[in-house]
Order: structure tokens, then C-alpha cells, then sequence
């Protein structure tokens, strides 16, 4: 049996779920236009320059593993669709408290530790009907909104910039939210805005990394780690 989660779906063929298989191109335009941000503004530490192509190449698998699930849309591909986004969370988390806070191993190491403990438990634990089964991303709004407070006492601009991502992230939440309450009127669903913004988002989020080395001040607080 398909899994059948979304509005969309309402059969167990391979193109029941047209809108959101589509959309899922958005996630390789995203890949693109921040491959070609980061070429007109190449980085200027190697080590971060490395880590941004990782991300990059994690959004485009970011739409591959969608579309499969959205496809497929079987148990195992499901997997496909989760794990690239929590991927990217965890590199990028990981390259924001390097680039902008100047952490140290041990510390980055149990922040994300803690956001990946904190993500996976509440998708364990917390019932399919609280936020239709959005709550593994409320650690992902409450790190980000912390980041984005610290980070603006640092360097404004970039700390702008990370709020802009969050608040298309909450209305991506809304629109992913909305789609079962919203079906018997609107039978596509929203599902397919959840992908189209949360490809906006990822874009977004690598912008406030690669024009970061464009700021004056920018500085010590870049090793890799």
C-alpha cells in the first residue's frame, strides 16, 4: 500500500500525486542559483568553500529523494524524503556556529548532537495529528530563531538575512499544515507550497553563508573545525 499522507494522493499509482512530484524541481533551481551565487562570490576560506558545494549538492538531493517519495511513495522512500532535509540542517547548523561563532569542536559537536536528539524524539513520540506530523521541525525554528538573535548582535546584516529564511520557513510549516484541513475544498492540497518554499528557504540559507565573506569585519571566527 502507498503511503497516502497528503491530500493529493488518491490513488496507489506512480503520478497520483502530480503537484507534489513536480514541485520538486524547485529544489534543483535552488541547487543551481546558489552554486551560481557562491561562483560570483567565492568564499575566502577554502574550508568553507568545501562545505557550501556539500550543501549545495544536499539540495539537490533534497529534490531527488522528494520526488521519489512522492512517487513511490512507499516506506522506505520516505526515508529518501527525511533524511536529505535533516542532512542539510546538520551541516548547515554546523557551519553557522563555525563561521559566525567561532565554536569550538566540542561544543558544535553537542549542539547538533542535541538538535538531532531533539528532532528524532519528537517525530517518535509526538502524534501524526499535532502539525500533521510537523513537530521533528519546531528544534529546527527554535535553533534557527536563537542563531538568527545571536547572530544579529554580531554582524546585522547576516543576522537579517537568517530571520528573512525563518519566516518562510513558518510559512512553509503553515502551508504543509494546512493541506489535510484544507482538502475537502481545495483537493491538490498545499503540500506542493511546502516544496516550493522550502526550496526558497534552502537558497536562502546558503545566501546568509556565501555572502558573509563580502562583510566588513568578517574574520577570525572561520575556522572549519
Amino acid at each position: 500500500m502507498p503511503v497516502d499522507n497528503y491530500c493529493e494522493r488518491t490513488g496507489a499509482s506512480f503520478g497520483a500525486e502530480p503537484l507534489n512530484a513536480l514541485t520538486n524541481v524547485a529544489f534543483l533551481i535552488a541547487a543551481w542559483a546558489a552554486w551560481r551565487l557562491y561562483l560570483r562570490h567565492p568564499h575566502p576560506h577554502g574550508a568553507v568553500r568545501h562545505q557550501l558545494q556539500a550543501l549545495i549538492v544536499t539540495i539537490a538531493i533534497v529534490g531527488f529523494g522528494s520526488t521519489l517519495f512522492h512517487t513511490v511513495a512507499t516506506r522506505w522512500a520516505e526515508w529518501g524524503d527525511v533524511l536529505p532535509i535533516l542532512l542539510f540542517m546538520i551541516l548547515y547548523l554546523w557551519l553557522l556556529l563555525t563561521l559566525f561563532f567561532g565554536l569550538p569542536i566540542a561544543t558544535k559537536a553537542t549542539v547538533v548532537l542535541l538538535y538531532f536528539i531533539a528532532t528524532t524524539y519528537l517525530e517518535a513520540v509526538v502524534p501524526a495529528s499535532f502539525l500533521w506530523g510537523g513537530a521533528l521541525y519546531i528544534p529546527t525554528v527554535v535553533v534557527m530563531v536563537g542563531a538568527a538573535t545571536a547572530l544579529c548582535l554580531r554582524q546585522p546584516v547576516s543576522g537579517k538575512r537568517l530571520f528573512l529564511a525563518i519566516g518562510v520557513f513558518c510559512i512553509s510549516l503553515v502551508a504543509r499544515t494546512l493541506d489535510a484541513p484544507i482538502c475537502p475544498v481545495f483537493p491538490p492540497g498545499t503540500h506542493f507550497l511546502w516544496h516550493l518554499l522550502n526550496a526558497t528557504l534552502l537558497y536562502l540559507l546558503l545566501r546568509v553563508v556565501i555572502l558573509s565573506g563580502r562583510l566588513r569585519g568578517f574574520g577570525a571566527q572561520t575556522a572549519a573545525g
